[in-house]
């Protein structure tokens, strides 16, 4: 199942959510802009109209006060005539002053409307005649004529033209009212569009702070969740860097430990191989006294353990700076932890107890079945005293997934399928502050001198040189967990299978046959001494070479070969590898049995054993040598024999 990156989904939903929020943003704008359009065009309209119902309103107004002046005239006129009283002429004064002024403003008012304009013509010509009748009077009054002035009273022209005068006013300012009616239903009409409008307006804008709310929500959230993210993220670089620290450190250790082992391994071979001389002869009663022999034996015993055990360091400082020579084969974890759990419990003593759960339908994987061995036995034997009152140890496989999440927290392993190995124990714990240093070489978190704090450094750098990946939990009262990830075999059919279990070793050291002979290829004088002493005494004819030229120059003499027995590093010339490949261009066939005490590329490549080499590591001793060099013989080509 392909594995799906939380970081990109969110990201792509933040895409298709901002694309959406963005056209929603854009819509709403745009129709907020086009109510706000609307609310100015219907305010403008509605304050048009309100102005038109105002007009109207003033027009009726001064065509009444045009009416009232007249009417005001007629009274003042009569007065006049039945008093002779000058005082009446003042509101027909008055008439006369404002009548003109008062029918231009109504003029002007009605200039829009054509209709208007010619009633108010009729108007104002009835009212010029109206005021002429009345003038005439004035006139003959003022000449002493009354009787023919009140005589124009009684004319009905004059009560005519008064009644045409009402009736034209009354005319214009119906339609005046008409109007104003009109009007005032378009004002209404308008005031309930701008009001709907605006509640359109306020729901948008509303709406609008809503959904913007909703966005600064989502993206506070999200940024809340990308801080986490962050903080998520940081972690992993911290993880990330911690692991390239150790890396580092393994690289840097790992050249050290390199530049000695070699050197250091040569030593240890002269000293171990000559002190395990020494004890195989000192067996010989009739060569020593008896006593003599007796006395030196534990001296010897304890110089061979002191190096031995110098030796195991120096194994050590290779499997933890990645540096050691892996032969790795198609492993079924389910049988070899089956196959050491009597030696586990053994080791553990009844105290601890010890559960194995085993998955079935496990995957396998390519690894060193000897080094994974001594992977397990490592664990349990750290998990044994991390319980000094007993406890139990729990050992798990399983079949595992990395995503690309996990793996990306610490940039030294793929995400794939793994297989899980798993060991668990009850003990005290690891307190937090020491886990980031578990895995250091020389640091232990055992008391009183236990330990050399080389185990678990041992663990990860086997692992990580077999591809793999390893983890440790561990909680304070809770015990702790080792967790070892190795990659799967994906076409285990076409590697070569861990061999099955070898039989029990005959007795005694495994001699040589009539006339073997074995070309011994060494630098070191002392080595290459110890080696010959060693295969002589087994039965073999040995030819000792000290560079791959000497060795050469034995090969174009056509000595008979047997086996090629060669350290991989010889000095200046060509190396061991070298030198089998040349050799093996004359004599086809031939086996070859390398030694060495440390090489990175001539045999060794990515951490592993080249397939079809045979390496013998140094320190070696004579029965390692027996056995190696007969297992060989025994099984060359018959074409070679």
């Amino acid at each position: 199942m392909p594995f799906i990156s939380l970081t990109r989904l969110g990201r792509g939903e933040d895409i298709r959510f901002a694309r959406r929020s963005v056209v929603i943003f854009a819509v709403s704008c745009g129709l907020l802009a086009g109510v706000g359009l609307a609310v100015l065009v219907l305010a403008y309209r509605a304050a048009d109209a309100e102005r038109w119902v105002n007009h109207a309103i003033e027009v009726r107004q001064v065509a009444r006060e045009v009416m009232n002046s007249a009417l005001n005239a007629e009274t003042g006129v009569r007065g006049f005539l039945l008093t002779e009283d000058p005082l009446f002429l003042e509101p027909y004064d008055a008439a006369l002053s404002v009548l003109p002024g008062r029918l231009d403003e109504v003029r002007r008012l009605t200039a829009d409307n054509p209709e208007q304009q010619v009633a108010l013509a009729r108007i104002t010509q009835t009212t010029a005649a109206l005021l002429d009748v009345y003038r005439q009077m004035l006139a003959l009054a003022k000449q002493g004529d009354r009787g023919r002035a009140v005589d124009l009273v009684r004319v009905k022209a004059g009560k005519d033209l008064m009644d045409g005068l009402r009736a034209q006013i009354d005319a214009f300012t119906r339609t005046e009212v008409g109007l104003l009616e009109e009007r005032q239903v378009l004002a209404q009409r308008l005031r309930v569009a701008l009001a709907a409008a605006a509640i359109g307006a306020l729901v948008i804008v509303i709406g609008l702070a809503a959904f913007l709310a909703r966005i600064t929500l989502h993206y506070v959230n999200r940024l809340a969740d990308r801080t986490v993210e962050l903080e998520r993220e940081t972690e992993r670089r911290r993880e990330s860097e911690a692991t390239l620290v150790q890396a580092l450190k393994m690289e840097a250790v790992g050249q050290l430990s390199g530049g000695i082992a070699h050197d250091f391994n040569n030593m240890l071979t002269i000293i171990i191989g000559n002190l395990d001389t020494l004890q195989r002869r000192l067996k010989d009663q009739g060569a020593i006294a008896a006593d003599v022999a007796a006395r030196l034996a534990r001296p010897i015993e304890m110089a061979l353990q002191g190096a031995r055990s110098a030796a195991e360091l120096t194994r050590r400082l290779l499997a933890f700076s990645r540096r050691q020579a892996l032969a790795p084969v198609q492993t079924d974890l389910n049988r070899l932890v089956a196959g050491t759990s009597e030696l586990l419990r053994r080791t553990v003593g009844e105290a601890v107890s010890i559960e194995t759960v085993l998955a079935g339908g496990l995957w396998a994987t390519l690894v060193d079945a000897n080094g994974l061995e001594n992977v397990l036995i490592n664990l349990v034997v750290n998990a044994r005293d991390a319980m000094p009152d007993g406890g139990r140890v729990t050992i798990e496989t399983a079949n595992v997934y990395l995503d690309e999440a996990y793996a990306a927290r610490f940039g030294d392993i793929a995400a794939g399928q793994y297989v899980l190995l798993s060991v668990s124990d009850t003990g005290g714990g690891i307190a937090s502050e020491l886990m980031a240093r578990v895995f250091e070489p020389f640091f232990t978190t055992k008391s009183g001198g236990q330990g050399s704090g080389l185990g678990l450094a041992m663990v990860h750098g086997f692992v990580k040189q077999s591809g793999g990946h390893i983890r440790l939990y561990s909680e304070v009262g809770q015990g702790t967990t080792v967790k070892i990830y190795l990659p799967r075999l994906a076409h285990a059919e076409q590697m070569p299978a861990a061999p099955a279990e070898a039989p029990p070793a005959p007795a005694g050291l495994p001699r040589a046959r009539p006339g073997e002979t074995i070309l011994a290829v060494e630098d070191n004088d002392s080595v290459r001494d110890y080696a010959m002493s060693a295969l002589v005494e087994l039965g073999y004819r040995v030819i000792a070479a000290r560079d791959a030229d000497e060795a050469l120059r034995v090969v174009e003499r056509g000595e008979r070969i047997d086996l090629l027995f060669t350290d991989v590093v010889l000095g200046s010339g060509p190396n061991g590898r070298e030198l089998a490949d040349r050799i093996g261009k004359t004599l086809a066939g031939l086996p070859v049995l390398f030694t060495t005490g440390y090489t990175r590329n001539a045999i060794v490549h990515h951490g592993r054993l080249d397939p079809g080499v045979h390496l013998l590591d140094k320190p070696f001793t004579q029965q390692d040598l027996a056995r190696k060099v007969r297992e060989l013989l025994d099984n060359r080509p018959a074409s070679s024999q």
